[in-house]
């Protein structure tokens, strides 16, 4: 870990990490409980939730706690809600980490709802739900990091109104950043993403899962935008008496379930830069995206 910072956290800092019980999320769990904080680990499937819970316990992290979580039902978010104002009284820490892939799959309908239930709306509900319990008090201000992906770049819109759009980051807006997805949702199910200008990974030989990633590609590009359009609405919000950090973040190319294990990065290197940003939450580049502990392009 940086040792640059000076360190402001404790046993009573708090940090919730979403889709933790494998891969990247448990890998971000663990780093931040070596550290000494209390983590709330949380996954949909409570069963694997506590073998994970478990397993870290069983390497001496005693300051990690389980609660379900499924991004894509409000009432699991709203629950979980309750359980943090009840158990802690707030937060400090906020790392969106749960995302899925549908793999070798036709881009249809069925298939495309539940990524972007999971990958776009399911972050922006949770944030939404757990943003009044972040505290007033945490040093240099509460943090919300979403792991996103280079994916999520705009380099890969063909769609040339969108590009221009989502580049004035100052100006993004939550809600349209919703029609945006929406939109593709449309053309999925007329069949016309071609033609509206989405990601052709039909043609992208190299993409390590096909075709399906196109779907994924712009649940990245929303949920990056998002927290453009997040930080657009807090900083323009002074007064509340409350300092929010909200970053996004490429993991980079990590082996996990999601990619088949093909990744070139171990799970701990993956888990870095979310663990940098949410520990030392840097001044520059607050909305913006992040790779290697670097602002990078959108």
């Amino acid at each position: 870990m940086d040792k640059e910072a000076e360190r402001w956290w404790s046993k009573d800092t708090v940090a919730v990490v979403t889709g933790a019980n494998k891969g990247l999320g448990l890998g971000i769990v663990r780093q931040l409980a070596k550290e000494g904080i209390t983590v709330v680990l949380t996954a949909r499937d409570a069963t694997r939730g506590n073998v994970a819970l478990e397993s870290l316990k069983s390497q001496g992290l005693h300051n990690v706690n389980f609660h379900p979580l499924d991004v894509a039902s409000q009432e699991s978010i709203l629950a979980l809600a309750e359980w943090l104002h009840k158990t802690y009284g707030g937060i400090d820490i906020l790392i969106n980490n749960a995302g899925i892939i549908n793999l070798d799959k036709d881009v249809t309908f069925e298939t495309v709802k539940p990524v972007l239930d999971t990958n776009y709306f399911g972050v922006k509900n949770v944030t939404k739900a757990l943003l009044p319990l972040l505290r007033d008090d945490t040093p240099g201000g509460a943090r919300v990091i979403v792991v996103a992906s280079i994916y999520g770049q705009l380099q890969h819109l063909e769609n040339k109104d969108y590009v221009k759009t989502l580049s004035d980051r100052e100006h993004i807006t939550e809600d349209f950043v919703d029609s945006f997805v929406n939109h593709y949702l449309k053309d999925v199910v007329d069949g016309s993403q071609k033609e509206g200008g989405w990601p052709n990974w039909t043609d992208w030989v190299n993409s390590p899962v096909g075709r399906p990633a196109e779907t994924y590609s712009v649940s990245k590009v929303a949920v990056i935008a998002y927290v453009s359009a997040l930080h657009n609405t807090l900083v323009a919000q002074p007064g509340s008496g409350k300092k929010i950090n909200v970053f996004s973040c490429c993991p980079g190319f990590v082996a996990t379930d999601i990619n088949n294990n093909t990744g070139t990065k171990t799970v701990e290197e993956g888990a870095d830069t979310p663990v940098w940003l949410a520990l030392h939450s840097p001044e520059e580049g607050i909305g913006k995206f992040w790779a290697d502990r670097k602002v990078v392009d959108f």
